[in-house]
């Protein structure tokens, strides 16, 4: 082998390789860091085109239908580049397998026998590289040129994978950019939603002679889907309290307390008695949410002179009733859900609290948490804390203790709220 031909033949392949270098580094200054997919692509598909000169060329990307689209086009031609007749097999061989593909002459290639819509187009080269990231294959460049034109070959191949390398790098930065910043905003509006949520619940409850009255919520989700109410009526002899819980988690849900809370208020100020409000908040929500959202609830109309005590349980848990001589009764269900049904019924029942009982009023996600094991905190456990702690001063602090050793690190999956009324010795 002839020595100065071999150094030429280096020196040229050194020259190759340098300009492709250039290149690239020119496409990725180039790109810079543009925030706009469509613009991006643009860009992408222009460095293409200048430096491959193909007759049409596209970028596909996969489509939120799983059909793979026309992202980005150019087409020397009259035709649309929308037309570009990719082969199946094609689009298979480069996004299947994140391989690049060079097509010297369709007429003599034997994948392309049958591919009549693109011999027929005129097209008779074409080359394709997979826009490659660690995340996968979102997509591919095609190029294409006509028979009399230039014809790609393997050098030309070696730069459109380079270039795709590149142009995948910014589509995946721009993605985490983009996620990042969908992150941010919906941290900020959960924020918003919680401070308005908060804003909504009771600051502290209502100081009432002879009565102990405590309420607080722990979300799950940053917002809840639990609601509470501690309302003492106009002529100051009675209070309504009222405990709900949404179906559902997170914003949604949030968003129907917020609407429960709205329609409680004309009900509850016009001193109608528990089954009626029930009735009416039901109907309300039934015809203003979905049918796949309802709330259970328990409201009740405490006479603050005599403890007496009528309610109405809307397919809430059941309210626990720790007498002062320590049984404890379970004031169950006396109707459906809220909004669950067109014209539910709802009926009341009564009892009463006398000196030193405690009326405990909380939601699913306390006896619904879980252990690493599966097991459910259940009633039984919340009743035996309710007992220990009947006085109800210390019972919220002593129930998120308990609730927390029982769960050993397992996250809460629901909200959890309580409230309770004792009324003093």
């Amino acid at each position: 082998q002839d020595p100065a031909g071999s150094r030429l033949q280096g020196e040229e392949a050194l020259r190759r390789h340098a300009g492709r270098l250039k290149i690239l580094n020119d496409v990725h200054q180039a790109l810079g860091s543009s925030l706009d997919l469509a613009a991006l692509l643009e860009l992408i598909l222009d460095r293409v085109v200048e430096h491959l000169k193909p007759d049409r060329a596209a970028i596909l990307l996969w489509g939120a239908d799983g059909g793979v689209r026309v992202a980005a086009g150019r087409s020397a031609g009259a035709e649309a580049p929308e037309d570009l007749p990719v082969s199946r097999s094609l689009l298979r061989e480069v996004l299947d397998k994140g391989m690049a593909a060079l097509v010297l002459d369709l007429l003599t290639d034997e994948r392309f026998a049958g591919a009549e819509s693109m011999l027929v187009s005129g097209v008779r080269s074409l080359v394709a590289a997979p826009l490659l990231t660690t995340e996968g294959t979102p997509g591919l460049i095609v190029l294409e040129s006509r028979a009399g034109a230039r014809q790609f070959g393997e050098e030309d191949l070696a730069l459109l994978v380079s270039l795709a390398s590149v142009a995948a790098l910014h589509l995946r930065n721009l993605e985490l950019v983009l996620e990042a910043a969908e992150r941010k905003r919906l941290a900020e509006e959960l924020a918003l939603a919680r401070r308005i949520q908060t804003a909504l619940l009771p600051a502290h409850l209502p100081a009432v002679p002879g009565w102990s009255l405590h309420g607080g919520n722990i979300p799950s989700r940053g917002v809840s889907g639990d609601y509470y109410e501690v309302v003492p009526r106009a002529d100051g002899r009675e209070l309504v309290v009222m405990i709900a819980d949404v179906s559902g988690k997170g914003m949604g849900a949030a968003l129907l307390t917020v609407s429960l809370q709205a329609l409680s208020e004309g009900p509850v100020e016009d001193g109608l008695p528990p089954e009626e409000i029930c009735a009416r908040l039901s109907r309300q929500l039934y015809r203003r949410t979905p049918p796949e959202k309802y709330a259970t609830a328990f409201l009740a109309v405490l006479e603050i002179e005599t403890g007496v005590l009528r309610y109405t349980n809307a397919g809430h848990n059941p309210a626990l009733l720790l007498r002062a001589g320590g049984t404890v009764e379970r004031l169950a269900s006396t109707g459906p859900p809220l909004g669950l049904l067109p014209a539910a019924p709802y009926r009341a029942a009564e009892t009463a609290l006398e000196r030193g009982d405690l009326l405990v009023l909380y939601t699913d996600g306390f006896v619904e948490a879980e252990n690493p094991s599966g097991e459910e905190y259940g009633l039984d456990r919340l009743q035996a804390i309710c007992r220990q702690h009947a006085d109800g001063a210390d019972l919220a602090a002593a129930l998120d203790q308990d609730l927390e050793a029982f769960a050993q690190g397992v996250p809460y999956a629901d909200d959890r709220t309580l409230v309770t009324a004792r009324r003093l010795p």
